[in-house]
C-alpha cells in the first residue's frame, strides 16, 4: 500500500490534486394506479445522498447512501373459505444501500450543463414485509394479518448516469438515472433502473 502511494506520488505531485468537496441529494417518487375500478397501487418513494470528493478536476470518489421504500396495495376481493373473503393485501419492500464509488465528468464544473457516470460497490440490504386483510362476510367484521418480516443483504454493483444543470458557482439542479444489481450479474442491470431528481452542492 506504501508503494502505491509513493508512485502515485511520484507521477502526480501533490499539488496537481484539486480536492474539492460535493454533496447531493436526491428524491424519486412513482405511482402507478391499475385494476378495473382503480383499485390497486404501487408507490415507490427514494432518497439519496452522495458525498464526492474530487482528486482530480473532472474525477472523484463517492460515498453514497440511500433508502428506497415500494409499497403494493391491492384490494381485490377473493373468497378462501366459506363465509370468509380475502379484501386486501399490502406488500412492502424496504431497500436501504450504502456504496464506495469512482465518479468521472465530462465537463469543467464551470460548464452550462455537466454530464458524469459513477460507478462502483455498494452493500444492500433489504426487508420484505407483508400483510392480508381478511372479511366476515357475514358479520362484516375485518382482521389484518401481518405475516412478518423477512431480511436479505447482498453485495451488489452500482451504475449512475447524472446530468448536472449549473445555476450558480456552487449550486447545480441534477437528474439520474441509476442501476444496482447483484455483483458479477450484469444480465440484471436492466431490472432495476429508477430515475430521480435533485440537487448538489461544491464546498
Amino acid at each position: 500500500m506504501k508503494n502505491l502511494l509513493f508512485v502515485m506520488l511520484a507521477i502526480f505531485p501533490i499539488s496537481s490534486f484539486a480536492i474539492v468537496n460535493e454533496v447531493a441529494f436526491d428524491f424519486g417518487y412513482d405511482r402507478t394506479v391499475y385494476g378495473t375500478s382503480r383499485q390497486n397501487n404501487t408507490v415507490t418513494r427514494s432518497y439519496s445522498g452522495v458525498l464526492s470528493t474530487y482528486i482530480f478536476d473532472y474525477t472523484a470518489i463517492d460515498l453514497s447512501a440511500s433508502r428506497t421504500q415500494d409499497t403494493t396495495s391491492e384490494n381485490e376481493r377473493y373468497t378462501v373459505a366459506t363465509g370468509i373473503d380475502l379484501v386486501g393485501q399490502q406488500n412492502r419492500v424496504r431497500s436501504s444501500v450504502y456504496g464506495i464509488g469512482l465518479k468521472q465528468m465530462f465537463a469543467p464544473r464551470t460548464a452550462r450543463l455537466i454530464p458524469g457516470i459513477s460507478v462502483g460497490y455498494a452493500k444492500q440490504f433489504l426487508d420484505y414485509e407483508s400483510d392480508v386483510t381478511v372479511e366476515d362476510t357475514v358479520s362484516k367484521a375485518r382482521l389484518k394479518i401481518n405475516n412478518g418480516t423477512k431480511k436479505q443483504r447482498i453485495d451488489s454493483v452500482f451504475g449512475t448516469f447524472s446530468l448536472q444543470l449549473r445555476m450558480t458557482e456552487r449550486l447545480s439542479l441534477k437528474g439520474s438515472v441509476k442501476t444496482l444489481f447483484p455483483a458479477f450479474e450484469m444480465d440484471k442491470a436492466r431490472d432495476n433502473v429508477k430515475y430521480a431528481f435533485g440537487f448538489s452542492w461544491v464546498f
